[in-house]
């Protein structure tokens, strides 16, 4: 069959990958000039656990109220009526009723999709860790015995998901990672043996090569203008390109939808990474770890230490950056590892991205509800995570087979009335 696939992130490309290995004849069309240019260029590469992240989904992670009060960790429109408004209000009808789960469902759906991407991730990456900068082992810090009453309650859940998760003290955490500064105030730590995170854009440059290995054709630099149903195809150009099928996996950008009729209740959500050259590899972080209470991940990459954090619903590319958020993560990274990361060199990267979330906090991944056009987009946080598994599924889908786990909780019409 004959594939376009619409948008060259990781998600994108592993989709590609996975539907050329099914044997069919893919074309990836980019509107920038290379591939991973947008959100997949430098966010923290998290990968697990999944729970952990903002908005992760309703009963997983911190409560969409609680970053709301705490100054600093969310920017967002309280007008009523506003999209963000009424997105929020959707998020937190949700989290209510996952309150009154045993097994929350959207939790329960993430965290299954999520271990179902890990069992697929590596299967031609003999040595992770050079083709993605992959660390193993994550931490969640928590400063209060609030925060540390909230994860211990949540423990059983996790580990009924099969997830390898302990309390740790001070003196644990400190034989895991010695360069954590003495000053900063903390009480406990939730370690994750098993936990993942990795540099996505290295990644998608090695999946890119591995695809062209198989054939893929990648046209970057190509803006698709349209979508055509009757015939089947994507204007870029000027010129409709005829496909079998089309498959979106265009992150943040939700605009092609229309052009199917499919409304998805996106919200778009921008973040900020800083990535840093190593100062000291003593004092730098040999893993991950996340400020559970500052929604702030530091990890590791290579030679170098990346930090992320903020939370922007709605926003728009053209807004300037949020100074107060860029100084809490400079001064978040000086208190967690003093003297790890060289913040004065020029190699210092600022980065601000988006990706699109759903009021439910899963992916869209299946058809479109118009023949031939099919989503996986609007991974929220967890496009690295979900990569694998929702590329492999979709594939599944458009070949007519049934996938190794139940999507339902994915469809993309599962919004529509």
């Amino acid at each position: 069959m004959n594939i376009a696939i619409v948008g060259a992130g990781l998600n994108g490309i592993t989709t590609a990958l996975e539907l050329a290995r099914d044997g069919h004849q893919v074309t990836v069309y980019e509107q920038n000039n290379t591939a991973a240019e947008e959100a997949s260029f430098a966010p923290g590469g998290w990968l697990q656990p999944s729970a952990a992240l903002s908005l992760a989904a309703p009963g997983a992670g911190m409560p969409l109220s609680q970053l709301q009060k705490q100054a600093g960790l969310l920017q967002a429109s309280a007008m009523i009526g506003s999209p963000a408004w009424r997105w929020m209000r959707q998020w937190k009808k949700h989290e209510k009723a996952a309150s009154q789960e045993a097994q929350p469902h959207f939790a329960t759906a993430l965290h299954t999709l999520s271990a179902y991407s890990q069992s697929l991730r590596w299967r031609e990456a003999e040595v992770p860790c050079e083709l993605a900068e992959c660390t193993q082992g994550a931490l969640l810090m928590l400063r209060t015995p609030q925060e540390a009453a909230f994860w211990t309650e949540r423990l059983p859940f996790l580990q009924s998901q099969g997830l390898s998760c302990q309390m740790l003290d001070a003196p644990q955490v400190q034989a895991i990672e010695p360069g954590i500064g003495n000053e900063i105030a903390w009480l406990q730590a939730l370690h994750f043996p098993q936990g993942e995170s990795i540099n996505p854009r290295l990644w998608s440059q090695y999946l890119r090569q591995h695809a062209q290995d198989l054939g893929v054709l990648f046209q970057t630099g190509l803006r698709i203008e349209a979508l055509s149903t009757h015939p089947l195809g994507v204007t870029a150009g000027q010129r409709l390109h005829l496909h079998e099928a089309i498959v979106l996996c265009t992150g943040a950008s939700t605009d092609l939808l229309a052009h199917v009729q499919v409304k998805l209740p996106c919200i778009s959500a921008w973040g900020y990474s800083i990535t840093s050259p190593v100062r000291d590899p003593l004092l730098a972080p040999r893993a991950s770890i996340m400020d559970w209470a500052q929604q702030t991940t530091i990890g590791r990459l290579g030679q170098r230490i990346r930090i992320t954090s903020g939370l922007e619903l709605g926003s728009h590319a053209s807004a300037p950056h949020h100074t107060a958020t860029l100084q809490r993560m400079y001064r978040l990274l000086n208190d967690w590892f003093p003297g790890g990361a060289q913040l004065s060199s020029p190699q210092v990267q600022t980065w601000r991205g988006s990706r699109a979330i759903l009021p439910d906090g899963l992916p869209a991944v299946g058809a479109s509800g118009k023949s031939g056009i099919w989503l996986n987009l609007a991974h929220g946080s967890h496009g690295a995570a979900l990569a694998s598994g929702c590329a492999r599924a979709l594939a599944d889908m458009l070949a007519g087979h049934a996938p190794a786990l139940d999507m339902q909780a994915f469809d993309p019409l599962r919004f529509h009335p």
